[in-house]
């Protein structure tokens, strides 16, 4: 009876020895369900796209610089920087005394040379009356023209000095030539000046509604870039934010830095979403170049690599299993399947920690 017994223990024991070695085994090829989620491999449009890193520059004339174009102390200073201004706005004004003085002089000279030559031309007339009768001599007759030549001249000349007094004094008035921001302000009330040909700069003025991406694009993706594909691009200072955009034009110099070659290409932005964007920001930038219809395709953060292969987590018999594929062209969220999976079959995506 005891041999009974024993070997009866015998065999229970066995029993759940091997019961706690299959689940041992089995929890090892298992995972945990709340790591991962399941998706059908499907069919859909791919948008097959280049990725750069960019600049946001201002369009030619959307930035100017200001300054005095003529000499004296500035006399009133209307902005500040952060001012917006409207093209026409009173910016700066030079101090305009002396050069109002010049206006009066040279209207005052312009007077007396309207007198002179209106003397000249009564003389002109008398001696040509003299020169008929005979009584005025060739050479008096030829002295009185040229002092009317030298009157009229005059009179010319006072003209001239008119024009140029008064715009002297309409650039003692310093105005914005667009709408914008201030940028910058490098000088103050009570400063004198010293123009020259290179006027010195008051005012930085950048108008923020008229901005371009500059996409650093690499040589190996160049060849596929045109005018007019669609671009998306975001910046750091709105995350998760996409704006919208065209190629205009692809810069034919090519850029290098570090042996690196990239060619700059110039991005219309197409709508801002009333948020505003600043130069020089940095931009990661995305330029739709191609479009492949009814592709085979799964979600990026389903494919994995290892050893230089590529695959999937299938399940098969409950548990997660590798599967290899071959992948072609992709855009910034799927890649399409070459071989490897059948539509509809799913696979899983994210994270697949099998536990040991």
């Amino acid at each position: 009876m005891k041999k009974i017994t024993l070997v009866s223990l015998a065999v229970v024991l066995v029993i759940m020895i091997a019961g706690l070695a299959y689940s041992a085994l089995y929890s090892a090829e298992t995972v945990d369900t709340s790591t991962y989620s399941l998706i059908k491999v499907q069919r859909r449009s791919l948008n097959q796209s280049v990725l750069a890193t960019g600049i946001i520059k201002t369009q030619i004339g959307a930035e100017v610089k200001v300054g005095a174009q003529v000499s004296g102390i500035v006399k009133e200073l209307n902005v500040e920087i952060g001012s917006k201004v409207k093209r026409g706005d009173l910016l700066a004004e030079i101090e305009p005394t002396g050069y109002k003085a010049k206006m009066e002089m040279t209207l005052a000279q312009k007077e007396i040379a309207e007198a002179e030559k209106k003397f000249a031309e009564k003389e002109l007339k008398r001696y040509r009356a003299l020169r008929e009768k005979e009584v005025a001599t060739a050479q008096q007759m030829e002295s009185i023209e040229k002092q009317f030549e030298l009157a009229t001249a005059k009179l010319e000349q006072a003209k001239a000095d008119i024009d140029y007094a008064s715009l002297q004094l309409s650039y003692t008035k310093i105005s914005s030539p667009i709408n914008g921001i201030v940028a910058s302000v490098t000088t103050q009330e009570g400063e004198t000046v010293a123009a020259s040909f290179s006027a010195p700069t008051f005012v930085t003025i950048i108008d923020l509604n008229r901005l371009e991406v500059w996409a650093y694009v690499d040589e190996t993706d160049i060849g596929r870039i045109e005018p007019g594909q669609t671009v998306t691009f975001t910046v750091d200072t709105y995350p998760g934010e996409e704006f919208n955009g065209r190629v205009e034009t692809i810069y034919p110099k090519a850029e290098i830095q570090n042996n690196v070659v990239n060619y700059i290409t110039v991005i219309n932005i197409e709508n801002k979403e009333g948020r505003t964007i600043r130069p020089e920001m940095t931009a990661t930038v995305r330029i739709f170049n191609d479009k492949k219809n009814d592709a085979l395709v799964v979600p990026k953060n389903a494919v994995k690599k290892e050893d230089g292969k590529t695959f999937v987590y299938v399940l098969k018999n409950g548990m997660p299993t590798k599967k290899y594929i071959e992948t072609g062209v992709s855009d910034k969220k799927y890649f399409e399947v070459l071989s490897g999976l059948k539509e509809n079959e799913q696979v899983i995506v994210g994270e697949v920690n099998l536990n040991k």
